[in-house]
């Protein structure tokens, strides 16, 4: 069964209720015994576990840099961009 998170409206004691999904929202804060508590959004735990995910295949590895491409033959530029001939260089 999943757990929520509560805040009491009363006292704002923040707590933690487990639910059936199928059981309405509401909840009696334990510290003040009011029932005027308010469900809050949470982020849950979730771990992509086993082989097949970015985290475990892709997001450790730190591999090489790409390289960089080769000048073309006619640019006597080795920094150029490739997209000049020998004769506009000249």
């Amino acid at each position: 069964m999943p757990a929520y998170d509560y805040r009491c409206q009363s006292c704002n004691d923040v707590f933690e209720k487990t639910q059936r999904i199928t059981e309405p929202a509401g909840a009696q804060c334990p510290k003040c015994g009011s029932e005027n508590c308010t469900r809050l959004i949470t982020g849950g735990t979730f771990h992509l576990k086993g082989s097949g995910w970015y985290q475990s295949d892709y997001g450790g590895k730190s591999g090489a840099p790409p390289k960089a491409e080769a000048a073309p033959e006619s640019c006597p530029n080795a920094d150029c961009c490739g997209g000049c001939s020998a004769a506009d260089v000249n």
